[in-house]
């Protein structure tokens, strides 16, 4: 049985291109009654390059977004033909917008059905349109939480026996940094010696306004200052405006965007890791923290409880006094750090990328079943 993995979203810097990514590195490598053509950017490397599963990858150039839609929805289907692929797999939300045998999509979350103020109009309006003709086109979907499956029964009305619920991994390389890794990230992008560490693009539902409020209101009394590590996105500008009006804005530090190899020593410098988003499909950057040592806190909403189990501070992400307390507690309680740390740890070696791999095959198991 042949499956077709459209991984034509790889190069991107966001959580659906690293599960692409991820997807792309493992389902190759088990063996088994699957065999695996990637659709894969060529102007990314892919992970295969120096072994014998390299011949799974079809380079494909999507450097104009138009010829990455064309592939996308039509010329996949030429490919899928030609290789007689038995499956075909959209790992990023949107998949085939017309009919497509045995069609599987993964749906990382409802979002832009939700909060559509959270996203430039015309994006919240093509994904809401999009992902629901995909999720209606495919055999089966993958969610990557019970949260973004119940979203799915709830609010496009998918019947839950058709959804599967796989939740993604946490890199091998994210493991807690050599104190000389540490010493040079902190060098690299100007670090100060204790920080909590936000990580990710700074935007409306990341919620880090209320987050800069919150660290503000606790500043006078912590010796930790605060990172905001990421790059501007959408609406970006109020963030900007409240580091500005903080009585501490000097104590808050904006690297901008962090290069992947920097991460695992990125997360480990931090004492502590923040992260009250609104609302996530999945939630991996707390996880990927705990991986490394490092105690966390974030949201009681959404997927986040679920991915974090009872193994960091949960909050609700709408109370800026929640949060400043949580933090507070972070920098005061040093038992507490060291009961989250070893909570973090454990918790985040159940979730690895050879698992979520796993269990895709058995939604293409599932898939063919039902005929």
């Amino acid at each position: 049985m042949l499956v077709l993995l459209n991984a034509l979203q790889a190069g991107n810097r966001s959580g659906t291109g690293r599960y692409a990514t991820e997807l792309a590195r493992w389902l190759p490598q088990l063996t088994g009654d699957f065999q695996f053509a990637v659709l894969w950017p060529a102007d990314v490397p892919h992970p295969h390059r120096e072994t014998g599963l390299h011949e799974a990858f079809l380079p494909q150039d999507v450097r104009s977004a138009w010829r990455r839609l064309y592939l996308d929805q039509i010329g996949i289907r030429d490919i899928r033909t030609r290789l007689m692929a038995n499956i075909v797999h959209y790992p990023a939300s949107v998949g085939s917008l017309f009919a497509i045998h045995n069609a599987v999509v993964t749906i990382h979350d409802l979002s832009f059905f939700r909060e559509p103020q959270w996203f430039r109009p015309a994006h919240a309006a093509y994904y809401r349109f999009a992902v629901r003709r995909s999720v209606y086109v495919a055999r089966r979907i993958i969610a990557d939480s019970q949260a973004t499956a119940r979203d799915l029964h709830d609010l496009l009305r998918v019947p839950q026996d058709r959804i599967d619920v796989i939740p993604l991994g946490v890199g091998e390389d994210y493991c807690p940094a050599p104190a000389e890794a540490i010493a040079a990230v902190r060098g690299k992008y100007r670090l100060p010696p204790q920080f909590f560490l936000f990580l990710g693009t700074l935007e409306p539902r990341k919620n880090v306004v209320r987050l800069i409020e919150a660290w503000s209101a606790i500043a006078g009394e912590c010796p930790y200052d605060l990172v905001l590590a990421g790059r501007d996105g959408w609406k970006s500008r109020p963030i900007h405006k409240a580091v500005a009006a903080s009585p501490f804005a000097s104590r808050i530090h904006l690297p901008g965007f962090i290069a992947h190899e920097d991460l695992p020593a990125l997360l480990s410098a931090a004492r502590a890791f923040v992260w009250p988003s609104l609302w996530e499909g999945f939630g991996l950057p707390p996880l990927e923290a705990m991986a490394c040592g490092t105690p966390v806190l974030t949201s009681n909403v959404s997927s986040l409880p679920e991915a974090v189990g009872g193994a960091a501070l949960t909050v609700d992400p709408y109370s800026m006094e929640a949060i400043a307390e949580g933090m507070k507690h972070l920098a005061d309680d040093e038992v507490l750090r060291n009961m989250l740390r070893a909570k973090g740890l454990e918790r985040a070696a159940t979730f690895t990328w050879r698992r979520t791999a796993e269990a895709t095959i058995e939604t293409y198991r599932a898939t063919l079943a039902l005929g």
